[in-house]
């Protein structure tokens, strides 16, 4: 019997040991978000048209808010306790709604699903968003399409896919996620004026000839 009660102990003191280390060594996680410069202030709109702006399709690995990194062309991995505040796409999508909204070019920019109609609808899909480590210093690599769809027809009217790569001149995570915001401002700012420029043209057309 005591030889049963100490093996019971020696468990017990074996489990708490193992207990406190198990909680005592876990990292905290750090979150992190896009903080891209603001677009230019607009004034009145350009056009009466109403955006509505779909959440951003991505592969599996960018549904993951884990913070990607390529070690090698065919090598990726996590930063485990690294993260970003919300999936890439779902952020993209945001910055982006936030972008038209502020360049003043649409009446509104709404995110979907909304009951209310639309005029265009901007569709996207994010390729890459992560620390590419194997290329010598390491650099950020964004790449996203964006397609514009009208709604009365269900035309699509505009569409781009652009890759954007920013050298990490930083140490540590801090440089992984100031480049990604970096390629993210740039990629936006190459791609949005194609995008306006279309509708301003839809609009004139749509007042008829000017008089």
């Amino acid at each position: 019997m005591s030889r049963l009660l100490g093996r019971l102990a020696a468990a017990c003191l074996l489990l708490a040991a193992l207990l406190g280390v198990s909680c005592g060594s876990v990292p905290r996680t750090y979150y992190y978000t896009l903080r891209t410069p603001p677009p230019p202030a607009a004034s009145d709109p350009n056009t009466n048209f109403v955006l509505g702006v779909d959440r951003f399709r991505a592969p599996e690995m960018l549904r993951d808010d884990r913070i990607v990194y390529y070690e090698s062309p065919t090598q990726m991995n996590f930063y485990q306790y690294h993260r970003w505040g919300s999936d890439p796409a779902s952020m993209l999508s945001e910055l982006a709604a936030h972008w038209l909204d502020g360049l003043g070019v649409f009446s509104q920019v709404r995110m979907l699903p909304l009951r209310e109609p639309v005029d265009y609808i901007l569709r996207g899909r994010l390729f890459n968003f992560e620390e590419v480590d194997y290329e010598g210093g390491g650099k950020a690599r964004v790449s996203l399409e964006l397609t514009l769809m009208r709604s009365r027809d269900r035309q699509g009217v505009w569409s781009m896919r652009r890759q954007v790569e920013v050298p990490i001149n930083e140490t540590g995570i801090t440089g992984v996620v100031n480049a990604v915001n970096a390629a993210s401002f740039q990629l936006l700012r190459e791609a949005i004026p194609g995008l306006v420029a279309r509708v301003e043209q839809d609009y004139k057309a749509s007042q008829g000839p000017s008089q």
